[in-house]
C-alpha cells in the first residue's frame, strides 16, 4: 500500500536528486525540478550532494509546490539524514569543519542520481549512468524507505544572530549635536519612524562600518542612494551631504508603510576595500563578518554556442534573451522540429552554473560565529576574491529567506582617483564660474557620471550654470528621459507656470522622484508616506493602486488647478515615474562630479596625468587637454611615471603597448644621461629586444637621439632576433668594437606616424607640425563643418588642435587642405 501524503494523494518519490549548483555534476536546475516533477506527479523529492549549497532554496521551492523535502547530507562516511532545523545546523557546522563526528541518522541509499530535466538532454549528453526526472519513477520501491520519514524544516525559525550594537545610542548621538528648532522637529520626526521600523540597529552598524573607515584614513564618499534624504543619517556622519539644503525627502529613505530594511549603500576607495573588510573583521570579529556566494551562470550567448556543439548544427530562427522569454516560447511552438530540439537544449541550459563567484558589495555582519550558521568557504580552499575573509556559501536570494540583511561596501575608483589628485571634499561654495563654463562646453571626459557621448552631448544642451542644474544633468543623463521628450520640455521652458512656481530648479517639469512625492502632497494633500507609496505604484506600475491613488489626487488638485489640468498633470506624473531619478543620490554624486570638474579645469596637466594611468590615451583626452591648453607629449625614459606641468604632460612609460607597470617600475631607479646608459641598464636588467624597439618607436628615446628609425635598425641589424646581444647594438653605437658601418636612414613624418600608433595608439608627431590649422576641435566638440589644413594618416585626421578619427583608411600620410 503506498504511504498517503497529507491531502489524501499517495507519495510518490523522486530521488536520489543532484542539482546544478554541483558545478559540472548536473543539469538539473531548482527553478526546473519542480514544477516537471509535479507534471509527473512527484509529491516528495529528495535532494542528495555532498554540500549545503542548495539545501535552503530546495526547501523554499518544496514549500511554494506543496512537495515534501528530504534533504541527504553526503559525506565521506555516507548520507545523512536532516529531518529538522537542528539537523541543518549540524551538518553546516561539520561542513565547516567545527565538529569531526556527525550524529545523524545514516541512510543506505544507492540508486543512481537525477541529473537532467528531461530525457532529450540526457541522451544528448549520452550519459547512461544518471537519470531524468521521469526516470525516476522506476525506482518507487527502492525509495519506499523514505516513506515513513518526516521532516520538519522551517526556514522563517532558522535563526540568524544579527549584529547587536550595545555601545552606541542614536538618542544619545542626538543630543550631543547642535541644532537648530527645524533640525530638531526634523530629526525627532526621523527618530520616531526609525524606532517604530525597528531599524536602529542597522543604522547603528553602518555607523560602525563608516567610523571604522575613517580611523583607518580610508575614504567614504558622500553618501548614495535614498539614504542621503535622512537628516539623521547625515548627522551621524554616514553621508555628508545636508539632506534639508536641498529639499530632500526623508520618506524616500524610510517610512512607516515600508516593511524591508532601508538600503544603505557605502562607496568607498577601491584600492582600500579590502583594508576596510580586514579592519572590520578586528572590530566585529574574524568569523563574524563575511562575504556572499554568486554564481556565474550561462547566459543567452554561452547557452546557443553549448547546444550547437551537443547537437552539431545551429538554431536557424532568431532568438532574443533572455531564452525563456514568452516571446520566444510562443516562437517555439511553430517552429521546424530541427529548431525545437535545439531550442529546448538552449532552453534547459540557460541559468545553469558554471563558476562561483562572490557578491562585489555585500557584507554579513553576525553577532556570533557564522560558521555555526552557514556553510563557509574559508580561508582553507581556494576562492576568489580575497583569502582573508570567508565566504558564506548561501546565496544572497537565500538569506533574504532566513531574514538576513547584507551590508553593501561598493568600490569606487573614483574615489581612488580622488585620492590621487588631493582632492579636498567641500559642501560649500560650489560655484565655480570657469567649471560651469566648460562643462557647459560639453568638456566631460574624466567627470564621474557624465563621461560618456551622452553626458558631453547633454551637457552641451543644458548647461548647467550652477549646482542645482549640474544635479539635474547627473539625474537625466540616461537614455530614458532624452526619449521621454523632458529635456526638450526643460530646455523650451514648456511647463505650466504653477509647476514652474513648485519647481524653479527644474524648470517646473518632473525630473526627481522626490517631486512626484512631492506634487502629491502640496496638491493631492497626500501624506509624506502615501506620496512615497504613490511613487512606487506608478513606477511599477500597479493599475489598481493607480486608480485609487488617481481619483484622490484629481478629487485633491481641482481644488488647486483645474479637473482637466489634475487629470493632465497625473497622466505626466504615470508617463514620467519611469524616467525619474532619485534626487537625494543625484545630489551626493553631483559633489563628485563638481569637486573633479573644479579640479580638471584649474590643474588639467595633473588631472589627466592621473586620469592616464588609471584609464589609457583615448583621443577625448588628447582633444580635451589641448583645447585647456595642454599639450600631450610622447613618453620621456626619463620619466617612467610620466611629468605634469602648467603647459605640458609627459605620458607615462607603461602607457607604450605591451609594457606594464612592472617594466616602467624598472626604470625609476635608472639614472640615463645618454643612450650607453640606456642599453647598459636594460641588458643588466635582461629586458628583451620587443621591448625596446616598442620604447624606441614610442619617442622615449628622442631626448638622446630621435632618429628611431636609425635606432630600431640598429637593433634589428645586431640582434636579429636574439634577446641576448643587446651588448652588440651598444657596442656599434659608440664604437667600442670596429664593424662595417652601416649606411644611415632617416626617419621620416610618416615613420613617426607609423612608429606611434604602434606603440601608444596615436600619432602625436603629427598634432606638432608647425603651420596647421586650429579648427578641428570645433569637429570634435561640436559636430561643426569645419576647414582643415592638416593631415590624415590610418584611422586619423589631425590639426594642431585636435585629432578625430577618420571614416576613411588612409594607408599612406596625406596633407589635407578642405571642409570637412
Amino acid at each position: 500500500m503506498d504511504k498517503i501524503l497529507d491531502g489524501g494523494l499517495p507519495l510518490k518519490i523522486l530521488g536520489p536528486v543532484v542539482t546544478s549548483k554541483t558545478i559540472g555534476k548536473s543539469y538539473l536546475q531548482l527553478r526546473d525540478l519542480f514544477p516537471l516533477a509535479k507534471r509527473y506527479g512527484y509529491n516528495c523529492i529528495v535532494l542528495s550532494e555532498p554540500h549545503p549549497k542548495s539545501w535552503v532554496s530546495f526547501i523554499v521551492y518544496a514549500q511554494k509546490y506543496g512537495v515534501k523535502p528530504i534533504i541527504l547530507y553526503e559525506t565521506v562516511d555516507g548520507k545523512f539524514l536532516l529531518q529538522t532545523n537542528n539537523d541543518i545546523r549540524s551538518a553546516v557546522i561539520y561542513y565547516n569543519g567545527l565538529v569531526s563526528d556527525l550524529k545523524l541518522k545514516k541512510i543506505d541509499l544507492n540508486l543512481p542520481y537525477v541529473k537532467y530535466p528531461t530525457g532529450v538532454l540526457k541522451d544528448i549528453f549520452n550519459d547512461e549512468e544518471s537519470l531524468c526526472i521521469k526516470d525516476g519513477l522506476k525506482y518507487q520501491n527502492e525509495l519506499s524507505i523514505f516513506s515513513n520519514i518526516e521532516t520538519y524544516y522551517n526556514i522563517r525559525n532558522y535563526k540568524f544572530d544579527e549584529y547587536k550594537v550595545t555601545d552606541l545610542n542614536l538618542t544619545d548621538i542626538i543630543l550631543q549635536k547642535e541644532l537648530t528648532s527645524e533640525e530638531k522637529k526634523r530629526l525627532s520626526y526621523e527618530l520616531n519612524i526609525i524606532k517604530k521600523l525597528n531599524v536602529e540597529n542597522y543604522i547603528l552598524t553602518v555607523k560602525k562600518i563608516v567610523d571604522t573607515a575613517i580611523k583607518n584614513n580610508i575614504l567614504v564618499g558622500p553618501g548614495r542612494g535614498s539614504a542621503v534624504g535622512s537628516f539623521l543619517v547625515y548627522k551621524l556622519g554616514i553621508t555628508k551631504v545636508n539632506p534639508i539644503d536641498y529639499d530632500l525627502l526623508f520618506e524616500r529613505f524610510l517610512n512607516q508603510y515600508r516593511h524591508e530594511l532601508p538600503d544603505i549603500d557605502l562607496d568607498v576607495d577601491a584600492e582600500r576595500r579590502v583594508d576596510l573588510i580586514k579592519a572590520l573583521q578586528k572590530e566585529f570579529g574574524e568569523n563574524k563578518i563575511s562575504q556572499i556566494r554568486t554564481y556565474s551562470t550561462m547566459k543567452i550567448k554561452s547557452s546557443l554556442k553549448k547546444a550547437e556543439e551537443l547537437l552539431g548544427y545551429n538554431l536557424e530562427a532568431k532568438i532574443n534573451a533572455p531564452i525563456r522569454s514568452k516571446e520566444n516560447i510562443d516562437k517555439f511552438k511553430s517552429l521546424p522540429q530541427k529548431d525545437k530540439t535545439f531550442f529546448y537544449v538552449a532552453y534547459y541550459l540557460e541559468g545553469i552554473e558554471v563558476a562561483e563567484s562572490v557578491h562585489a558589495a555585500g557584507l554579513i555582519i553576525s553577532q556570533n560565529d557564522l560558521r555555526t550558521f552557514s556553510p563557509i568557504e574559508g580561508k582553507k580552499t581556494p576562492q576568489r576574491g580575497f583569502k582573508e575573509v570567508p565566504i558564506i556559501e548561501w546565496e544572497m536570494s537565500d538569506l533574504k529567506y532566513l531574514g538576513v540583511e547584507k551590508f553593501d561596501i561598493l568600490a569606487l575608483d573614483t574615489l581612488t582617483f580622488l585620492k590621487k589628485l588631493q582632492i579636498k571634499e567641500k559642501y560649500r561654495e560650489l560655484n565655480d564660474s570657469k567649471t560651469f563654463h566648460y562643462l557647459s562646453k560639453g568638456l566631460t571626459k574624466g567627470i564621474f557620471q557624465l563621461d560618456s557621448k551622452l553626458g558631453q552631448k547633454l551637457a552641451q544642451r543644458i548647461k548647467p550654470k550652477n549646482f542645482e542644474e549640474l544635479i539635474l544633468l547627473l539625474a537625466i543623463n540616461r537614455p530614458g528621459p532624452l526619449e521621454s521628450g523632458m529635456i526638450d520640455q526643460y530646455v523650451n521652458e514648456d511647463s505650466p507656470e504653477y509647476l514652474k512656481k513648485i519647481f524653479p530648479e527644474t524648470m517646473g517639469v518632473l525630473v526627481y522622484q522626490e517631486q512626484i512625492m512631492k506634487i502629491a502632497q502640496i496638491l493631492g494633500e497626500f501624506s509624506p508616506q502615501e506620496s512615497d507609496l504613490l511613487r512606487k505604484a506608478v513606477s511599477k506600475k500597479e493599475k489598481d493602486k493607480i486608480t485609487t491613488f488617481k481619483n484622490k489626487f484629481v478629487t485633491n488638485a481641482s481644488k488647486k488647478i483645474d479637473e482637466e489640468e489634475a487629470n493632465v498633470l497625473f497622466s505626466q506624473i504615470e508617463n514620467f515615474a519611469q524616467y525619474a531619478f532619485n534626487k537625494s543620490h543625484a545630489v551626493a554624486y553631483a559633489h563628485i562630479t563638481y569637486w573633479l570638474s573644479e579640479k580638471k579645469f584649474q590643474d588639467p596637466s595633473n588631472f589627466f596625468l592621473e586620469y592616464v594611468k588609471i584609464k589609457g590615451l583615448d583621443v577625448d583626452i588628447i582633444d580635451e587637454a589641448s583645447l585647456l591648453g595642454v599639450k600631450i607629449k610622447l613618453p620621456d625614459i626619463r620619466y617612467p611615471s610620466g611629468l605634469a606641468s602648467k603647459t605640458d604632460l609627459i605620458l607615462p612609460l607603461y602607457i607604450i603597448k605591451g609594457i606594464g607597470k612592472n617594466i616602467s617600475h624598472i626604470f625609476e631607479e635608472a639614472k640615463l644621461s645618454n643612450l650607453e646608459d640606456f642599453f647598459n641598464f636594460v641588458i643588466n636588467k635582461n629586458i628583451n629586444r620587443n621591448i625596446v624597439e616598442l620604447i624606441i618607436k614610442s619617442g622615449a628615446l628622442d631626448y638622446f637621439n630621435n632618429n628611431r628609425k636609425n635606432l630600431l635598425r640598429e637593433v634589428t641589424q645586431r640582434v636579429k632576433g636574439k634577446v641576448q646581444q643587446l651588448e652588440d647594438i651598444k657596442s656599434t653605437l659608440f664604437g667600442e668594437v670596429k664593424q662595417k658601418s652601416i649606411k644611415k636612414v632617416e626617419t621620416t613624418l610618416q615613420d613617426y606616424a607609423q612608429y606611434e600608433i604602434e606603440s601608444i595608439g596615436f600619432p602625436l608627431s603629427l598634432m606638432s607640425q608647425k603651420g596647421l590649422s586650429n579648427t578641428l576641435i570645433n569637429k570634435y566638440l561640436y559636430r561643426q563643418k569645419v576647414y582643415l589644413d592638416g593631415y590624415v594618416y590610418r584611422d586619423f585626421i589631425v590639426d594642431n588642435s585636435a585629432m578625430i578619427y577618420s571614416k576613411v583608411y588612409n594607408k599612406n600620410l596625406k596633407r589635407l587642405i578642405k571642409y570637412i
